[in-house]
């Protein structure tokens, strides 16, 4: 099984770096609405701007190994994450629009399994975790059958 587990910021309209002052951390990697995708395929342009935070381990760490790392992560950034839902609160410039700015943001998991029965499991303390720093946790996975449709699922952990 190959994944990645990432903090996305997205849906704003100025330059992705800018978030780094308001959060007061670099960004593992930052989209530009209007950059392309790849060079493998130019035409494939990135539609919104993100700011994003990623357990940074390789794809064939186990869920558990990106998750414990990115709560890490977020569990350093706790201070500045509240920034994100009220941006005027410790604004040290009036006249900087960034501050203005009404973000959202959230966790992704981008998986790819090779197998017939996909599953993964995630220990209380980790979900727990998130939690506490206001996160709501549920997985939704999107699997194709041989018949190529679509089988939704869904685990809710709130």
């Amino acid at each position: 099984m190959e994944h990645h587990v990432y903090f996305a910021v997205f849906g704003f309209d100025h330059d992705p770096q800018q978030l780094d002052l308001l959060l007061g951390q670099s960004a593992d990697d930052y989209w530009r609405e209007g950059e392309s995708y790849s060079d493998a395929v130019p035409e494939a342009l990135r539609q919104e701007n993100r700011w994003i935070l990623s357990s940074q381990l390789d794809h064939t760490a186990s869920h558990r190994d990106h998750f414990e790392k990115l709560l890490y992560k977020l569990q350093r950034l706790a201070p500045q994450l509240s920034v994100l839902d009220n941006p005027n609160a410790d604004n040290p410039d009036p006249d900087n629009s960034l501050w203005e700015t009404h973000y959202r943001y959230g966790i992704g998991v981008s998986q790819y399994f090779f197998m017939d029965e996909p599953a993964f499991y995630l220990p209380a303390d980790i979900i727990d975790g998130y939690k506490a720093l206001g996160f709501d946790i549920s997985f939704d996975q999107l699997g194709i059958d041989l018949n190529n449709s679509a089988q939704p699922s869904s685990k809710d952990h709130r």
